[in-house]
């Protein structure tokens, strides 16, 4: 998704309100979102399903590194073994599961 928006994807809110709710939808695309402007102003923006779905994913990842980097800024270097962690004598059980990696 690119970070520029072209002219003919900026409509005022009085377009919608007349009958021009439509038009501006089918304007929107995957990587092409529509600004709302009032009072000759950014006020909204409209975008695909798809477009939400990755600005999300993109947020809980950028989260997930400023975390990691938190983490690594403070590890003194302890480590544990798999016995201080899960006890003495653990067997894990082999359930089948298979975890899912991206």
């Amino acid at each position: 998704m690119g970070s520029t928006v072209a002219l003919d994807n900026m409509v005022p809110v009085t377009f919608l309100d007349h009958g021009g709710a439509s038009k501006t939808l089918n304007k929107v695309g995957d990587g092409n979102p529509v600004i709302v402007l009032k009072n000759n102003r950014p006020s909204a923006v409209i975008i695909t399903p798809d477009d939400y779905k990755h600005l999300m994913q993109v947020e809980e990842d950028f989260a997930l590194y400023r975390e990691a980097m938190e983490r690594l800024q403070q590890d003194d270097g302890t480590r544990l073994t798999g016995e201080e962690v899960f006890g003495k004598g653990y067997e894990p059980v082999d359930d089948g599961y298979e975890p899912e990696f991206e």
